[in-house]
This record gives structure tokens, sequence and C-alpha cells, in this order.
């Protein structure tokens, strides 16, 4: 009778270690493709920051045309982007300030607000500008890489119910 009881065990303990080996394996895979993988869209990103997703976003035949807007706008995204971190930052300080501080922390938050704003302002205008040496038919199938992103982002991070 023990003999059968360890036998189970035994088989217990092998189906045990399948199941972990199948699970990480799953995990693994989805870990890789979302971050080590390099895609055109990783790549362009690594080199351009918000300006490479942009630019990844655009049909294979129409990447080299924004490529140069891209890097002229790159310097003044990252700034943007800096200028914005080092807002929220100090917004997210005055919300944990010892002495709270209400007009300190509205301030703050409207600094941040300021600085998303221009940093959305170059993004856009890079857009603009790019799309503006598209044909129609590459600004079609950009407007509808850029809904499929949204579309995954969604998937993603899905809005709390309401």
């Amino acid at each position: 009778m023990a003999f059968l009881g360890s036998r189970w065990v035994g088989w217990a303990l092998v189906a045990s270690l399948a199941l972990n080996l199948f699970l990480a394996g799953v995990i693994g895979v989805r870990f890789w493709r979302e971050h080590w993988r390099e895609g055109p869209e990783r790549v362009m990103a690594g080199a351009f920051g918000p300006m490479g997703r942009i630019a990844a976003a655009m049909p294979d035949s129409s990447r080299a045309k924004v490529k140069a807007v891209m890097e002229i706008r790159q310097q003044e995204v990252r700034e943007r982007g800096r200028e914005y971190r080092r807002a929220r930052s100090e917004a997210m300080q005055a919300l944990s300030a010892e002495a709270y501080d209400k007009s300190r922390a509205e301030a703050a938050f409207a600094e941040a607000r300021r600085r998303a704003d221009a940093m959305s302002e170059v993004v856009h205008a890079a857009m603009i500008e790019a799309s503006s040496q598209l044909t129609p038919d590459e600004r079609k199938a950009f407007r509808e890489r850029l809904a499929e992103r949204d579309r995954e982002r969604e998937r993603r991070w899905p809005a709390p119910p309401r």
C-alpha cells in the first residue's frame, strides 16, 4: 500500500513539474514579445523615443520618408519630455510634502499639464510635417496603423468600468 501512495506522489510531482514548465514557457514568451523582441517599432522607439513609435507605425514603404522629420524633431521631443517628467516629479513631491500646500500642488500640476501640452505640440507638428510627405494611401495606412496601436493599448489596459 505504501508503494501505491509513493507512486501517486511521484506522478503528482511529474505533473506539477510539467505544469510549471508550461506556465514558465507561456510567461517567458509573453515577456519576450513585450520587452525583448527587436521589431521595427521597438528599434525605432529605442532610437527616437515617442517619435520613433510614430515612425514605426508608418507602413514600411513610407517609413524612410519620415525618418528625416523624426531625426530633426528628436532632440526637441526629448527635451520637452525631460521638462514634463521634471514637472510631474515636482507635482508628486507637492502631493507628498510633509506640510501639504494645496496651492503649491495645484500650481505644480498646472505646470505639468503645460509641459505635457508643449510636448504634444512638438509631436503633433512632427506628425503633420511627416504626413505632408506621404501619399493619400500612405496617410490612410498610417491612420490605420495608429488605430491598430490604440486598440492594442486598450486591450492591454482597458478603461475601468463606470
